[in-house]
Order: structure tokens, then C-alpha cells, then sequence
């Protein structure tokens, strides 16, 4: 054995292994039985301070025996994350192409381009909220966490070198507590106010893999000083030589309550990560400090069931998602205990399998050791491989041809965004305008109820010479001076409505005007039948806050559409008020018919009754305001999907529904052409 390979032997630590089977487990636990470990997402951000510790141990360690380089840093990077990446990834895709429709196909697809590339997280943070009801369809999600780490293992190493070639000990430790500081502040503060950025960002993240490098930062420079002054025999791997046992025991157990208590006391609806993610970080990096002979590290989490969870909990971070995403979908969202047993089982098989003939002989093999690099650009060449697929197939829309039913969620024309609509209304998610040298006669505002007409007004109009200007936030509703608290953070609506009306009641150009918004889940303060709590209106300012700043949901809501529709109609706008679209109690993807299916939902309708019973009181509310302005035309959609019996989902070969409340282009087509009859007549539907 070369002295390296003793060296490393002897400061491989099986209790970080453990402290990994504890980070894997509660993630795995928290995406099969989400209500049995509500705060289990919380294991990656133990996953988060473990890489940063090891990650630093190493390039300390090469750092201070002069070999360091970026090449061979990364290379060694390459054989740990790619083969297990690169079996999952075309595991993942392989099986969407057999059993996925076109929609999902396509974001699969996407979401594996931006894997490859190592911006999952900017991708999801774009497209994805991670606890919402559509992230347990997306394959890949999990994945963001790979881009957070990858994203640091790009700054980090360059950042150590510099501090250690160029700065003092005292400076470098002052950088790297302040660059801890900012990144945590960033974390509070976007949590409060953009919870998706927060979750996702690197900046709001690399302070928690920084907890795990500040600990091999210290730990490194005590050890030197210890075996400088050769008072003490330095033990590999722990940060309290010196500490009687007793220290270090409660240092380890104070860790575990630190995680057990973020397991325990969150749940997706905390605001996260914010200072709460110091929990699980905070846990992890004492457990790791408190070093191998610390009672918990050393009788616990040194247990080989613990360590052999721990060796293979990379792989099994990667398989466990996917194959719970399509036992799912094959199961029409609805699996049993007994199906979601099975899947994690299936999840443990296959990382073992990865681990002993995929991961192990790509990093450990003698052609491995001998021609890192080698090894490392063929891997990545591989990886190049899966991304061009991926966008293929993208570009393809998902390959809607496969069989009867892929044509699902395809989207069959698309538009982009107006830049200088995005610039003059900088808030909005959606903003677009007619082609160039089109005017814009109707305007289209709201939230992603709204957006969702866009496919059938867009070309019924055209084709009658009238353009279409759209503009909208997420949950935002269309009326003045009303902004939005969705769980722990304010989305600034009114500072987005304020100026988009005044433009439409200035606008010569536009006469009439759309308006529609998922005015139940404001209303009631949850999404598709949930019991609310989550989202509260609030008014902004002015006027409307003075009449109802400490109303109900409900209240704020009819004070800002009275106000609204007043300067509407006072300034001779048409307006058109659309109601809500009827909510589903399930995904719509569980009515495709598959390849391989374990059931499949018949018929694919939600009771009339239900939707009624959902709608029918706030409404009437909402009609009570609207009775006031004998101008405003009330559409309401309700009846051209449902019949006496059922609100439907599907009819024949025809989706209506995109995901749960959201329509598909063709039901955009098929209530577009009653809403575009209501711009033309007196009278409303």
C-alpha cells in the first residue's frame, strides 16, 4: 500500500458515511411518505455541509503538500458525480419514451439538458417551484442539488487557492466568515421575499456547504498547530482535539437534536432554507466536529448498516425520485403503500448495483487512477451524448406520435415574450404584445388563469385584425393596490397592476379588456381544493388599503375589483370579467392510456357538485360586485365544460386540462372561441 492509500485509509471516517445514510434516508422517507417526515428535505441540506467538509479536507490537503490542481480536482469530480448521473439519466429518459406523453416527455428531456450542464437549480428556480403539486411529475428535480454543488465546486477551489497563496490565515478566515454572513443574509432576505430564488439560488445556498469547509478549514490549522507544539497525538478528521470526551459526546448529540428537530418542526410549508437551515447544517458540521471517537459517531452512526446506507447513498439519491415519479404515473397517481415499499426497495437494489459495477470501478479502477483525465473526458463525453438527446427530443416537443395518447400536454404553438413589454412592466411573468407594428386592441390581465387563454384569443383575433396584449404575475389578481403573502413571502402585485392598468385606461389603441385571475385559491388562500392558509391578499396602499388593509381575503378581493372595474368602465373600456375555470381533484395525466399502466383514470371528470360546491358561495359574492357595473360582461366557463353530472377533464381525443386548474392549448382553442363571441356581443355567456 503507498503511503497515500495508508493516509487515506486512515482518515476515512465511517461516521460521515453515517451522518450520509441519515441525510439520504430522510430525503427518501420524506418523497415516498411526505406526511410521515414532513421536514425531511431538510437531508440535503446535511448532504450540503458533508460535501463542503470533504470537499475542503481535500483541497487543503493537496494545497498544503504543494500538488493542487484544478485539473486533476476536477477530473476526480467528474468520476464521482457522472457514472451513476449518466446510468439514471438514461434510465430516466429510456423510460419516459416508453411510457411518457409528449408533455412530459419534453420536460424530462429539459430538465436532463440542464442536469447535464449543471444548472438544474436555475432551471427549476425558472420553471418549478419545488413544493408545488406539478414538481412530483418532474423526474429530475431532485437534481438541483447536484447544480448547487457543482456551481460551488467551481467557485470554491479557485477561491481557496487564492486565499491560501495570497492572504494571511487571519484574512482568509475573515473572508471566509464574511462570505458565510452575506450568503446567509441573502437567505433570510430572499426567503421573505422570493422564496423559489431562495430554495434554488447558489447565493443562498453556499453558506451551508461553507459550514462544512469553515470545519476542515479549522480543523487543518489546529491539527498544524497541535503538531507543532507536539503536546497532543492529532486525530484525522476531528476539530476538538483536546476536548475531554464529555465535550465532544454533547457536542455530537446537540448536533442530532439540531437535525431531529428540523425533521420534526418543518414541513413544506416553512419558509426555507432562511436562518432555518442552520439547523441541519448547523447539526451536521457538530456531529462531523466532534470526531470519530465521539460516543454517537462511534457506536451509532459507525454501525455498518448506517455505513453501507452512507457508501451507496449517492446513487440511491439519484434513482430513489425517478422511479417514485413513475410508479406514480403508471398508478394514476394514487399508489398504494405497498407500490411506494416497492419502489424504494427497487431504489436500494439498483444504487447497490450502480455502486459496485458503475461508481466503484469508474473511481477506484487501476485505468481510473492511472489516466484520470482520460477517464474523466470519456465520461464527459458521454455526458455531452445525453444533452444533445435531451434537446432532440425537446425540440422534437416530447415526440407526440408515440402512441394514442402522448400527444398530451404537446404544445402545438408557442409564442415568446415581448422584450420591450418585459422592460416596460419589469414585475410581470407573462408580458406580450402584437408583432411588430400591431396594435393592441384587447388587453388580456391577470395570473396564470388568464395566461392560460392566450393560445385561443391570440389567433381568433389576429385573424379579425384586432391585436392581443397580455400582461400577468403568478397568483397575482388583476386590480389595483393589492399584493399577495404566499406562505412566509410578499409577492408586490399592486406595484405590477398599478402601472399595467393605467397604461390600458391611457392606451387609445385598447378598447376592451379581460380580466381573470384564480380568484378562488386568493379567496380561500389554497390551491385545488386545499383547505387554504397558505396565500393571504392584502391591500398595498392608497385608497383600497384605507377601506380594507385588515379585511378577509375575501374583502380585499371585492374592494379591488370594485375599484378596478369603476376606472375601467369610468374611462369607456369594454370589460369582460371571466370566473373561474372549474378546479380538478386530480392530474389530468392520470387519464392517458399508457404502454404499460397499472390503472388508469375513468371517467376523466370531477363531480359537478364538488365544483359547484367550491365555487358556487364566493361567486355569488363576486356577482354581487359585478352586478354594480351593468357593462362589465361576466363570462363564466363553468357550463362549457361540465354537464349536470361531471366537469370534464377530457372529451374523446381532446385534453381540456394542462395540470389540475390550468387549461390545455386545445381547451384554451375551445373556450377562446366563446370568450372572443363575448368581445363581439352586448351580452355575456
Amino acid at each position: 500500500m503507498s503511503a497515500s492509500s495508508r493516509k487515506n485509509a486512515q482518515s476515512y471516517r465511517p461516521d460521515v458515511d453515517g451522518l450520509r445514510a441519515v441525510a439520504v434516508a430522510s430525503v427518501v422517507v420524506f418523497h415516498a411518505f411526505p406526511s410521515t417526515l414532513a421536514g425531511g428535505f431538510v437531508g440535503v441540506d446535511i448532504f450540503f455541509a458533508i460535501s463542503g467538509y470533504l470537499i475542503s479536507q481535500h483541497i487543503i490537503e493537496t494545497l498544503d503538500q504543494g500538488r493542487f490542481s484544478l485539473v486533476d480536482f476536477y477530473a476526480r469530480r467528474i468520476k464521482r458525480i457522472y457514472p451513476a448521473l449518466i446510468v439514471v439519466l438514461i434510465a430516466s429518459l429510456s423510460a419516459g419514451l416508453v411510457l411518457m406523453a409528449s408533455g412530459e416527455l419534453a420536460r424530462l428531456a429539459s430538465d436532463a439538458l440542464a442536469s447535464v450542464a449543471f444548472v438544474a437549480n436555475i432551471y427549476f428556480y425558472m420553471t418549478q417551484d419545488y413544493f408545488s403539486q406539478g414538481a412530483s411529475a418532474s423526474a429530475l428535480l431532485h437534481l438541483w442539488s447536484l447544480g448547487v454543488e457543482e456551481q460551488y465546486y467551481i467557485v470554491w477551489p479557485v477561491a481557496l487557492y487564492v486565499l491560501w497563496r495570497f492572504a494571511s490565515r487571519r484574512v482568509a478566515t475573515l473572508a471566509i466568515v464574511a462570505t458565510i454572513l452575506l450568503s446567509l443574509a441573502s437567505s433570510i432576505y430572499l426567503s421573505g421575499t422570493h422564496a423559489t430564488a431562495a430554495f434554488y439560488l447558489p447565493v443562498t445556498r453556499f453558506w451551508e456547504l461553507l459550514f462544512g469547509s469553515t470545519l476542515a478549514w479549522a480543523e487543518f490549522h489546529r491539527a498544524r498547530k497541535l503538531a507543532a507544539s507536539a503536546s497532543q497525538d492529532t486525530q484525522p478528521g476531528c476539530a476538538m482535539v483536546g476536548l475531554r470526551p464529555p465535550l465532544r459526546d454533547f457536542a455530537a448529540f446537540a448536533g442530532l437534536a439540531l437535525i431531529v428537530a428540523s425533521l420534526v418542526l418543518f414541513d413544506p410549508k416553512t419558509v426555507f432554507p432562511s436562518w432555518r437551515a442552520a439547523l441541519p447544517t448547523g447539526g451536521a458540521t457538530l456531529i462531523i466536529a466532534a470526531g470519530p471517537q465521539a460516543w454517537l459517531n462511534r457506536r451509532v452512526l459507525s454501525l455498518k448498516p448506517f455505513v453501507y446506507i452512507g457508501l451507496i447513498s449517492y446513487p440511491l439519491y439519484l434513482w430513489h425520485w425517478p422511479i417514485l415519479v413513475f410508479v406514480r404515473l403508471l398508478s394514476s397517481g394514487a399508489p398504494t403503500t405497498s407500490m411506494l415499499l416497492a419502489a424504494v426497495a427497487l431504489a436500494f437494489v439498483l444504487s447497490a448495483l450502480t455502486f459496485y459495477f458503475i461508481e466503484a470501478p469508474a473511481r477506484f479502477s487501476r485505468p481510473a487512477r492511472r489516466y484520470p483525465v482520460r477517464v474523466a473526458s470519456g465520461l464527459f463525453a458521454v455526458m455531452m451524448g445525453i444533452g444533445l438527446s435531451s434537446y432532440a427530443i425537446s425540440r422534437e416537443d416530447g415526440l407526440p406520435g408515440r402512441f394514442p395518447d402522448a400527444s398530451f400536454g404537446a404544445q402545438k404553438e408557442g409564442w415568446t415574450f415581448t422584450d420591450e413589454c418585459k422592460k416596460a412592466f419589469p414585475g410581470s411573468d407573462f408580458c406580450m404584445t402584437p408583432a411588430p407594428n400591431g396594435r393592441p386592441e384587447v388587453a388580456l390581465l391577470g395570473d396564470s388563469h388568464a395566461n392560460q387563454y392566450y393560445a385561443g384569443l391570440e389567433p381568433a383575433l389576429s385573424a379579425g385584425g384586432a391585436g392581443l396584449f397580455a400582461v400577468g404575475s403568478g397568483n397575482c389578481p388583476p386590480f389595483y393596490g393589492i399584493d399577495i403573502h404566499l406562505g412566509g413571502y410578499v409577492k408586490h402585485c399592486a406595484a405590477l397592476f398599478d402601472g399595467v392598468l393605467d397604461y390600458v385606461i391611457k392606451s387609445p389603441d385598447i378598447h376592451s379588456v379581460i380580466l381573470s385571475s384564480y380568484a378562488i385559491s386568493s379567496i380561500t388562500g389554497g390551491f385545488d381544493y386545499d383547505t387554504g392558509g397558505y396565500i393571504r391578499l392584502v391591500a398595498a396602499a392608497g385608497e383600497l388599503a384605507g377601506r380594507s388593509g385588515e379585511g378577509s381575503n375575501l374583502d380585499v378581493y371585492l374592494a379591488g375589483l370594485e375599484r378596478t372595474l369603476s376606472k375601467l368602465t369610468a374611462a369607456d373600456k369594454t370589460v369582460v370579467f371571466v370566473l373561474d375555470t372549474p378546479e380538478l381533484d386530480f392530474d389530468p395525466n392520470t387519464c392517458v392510456r399508457r404502454p404499460v399502466q397499472i390503472s388508469v383514470r375513468s371517467p376523466c371528470a370531477v363531480p359537478r357538485a364538488k365544483v359547484d360546491h367550491r365555487l358556487t358561495g364566493t361567486q355569488a359574492r363576486i356577482l354581487a360586485v359585478l352586478d354594480k357595473f351593468p357593462a362589465v360582461k361576466v363570462f363564466n366557463p363553468v357550463p362549457l365544460l361540465c354537464d349536470a353530472q361531471s366537469c370534464y377533464a377530457r372529451q374523446g381525443a381532446e385534453f381540456f386540462y394542462a395540470d389540475r386548474d390550468h387549461l390545455s392549448s386545445d381547451g384554451s382553442r375551445y373556450i377562446g372561441k366563446w370568450l372572443v363571441q363575448d368581445l363581439k356581443t352586448k351580452g355575456g355567456t
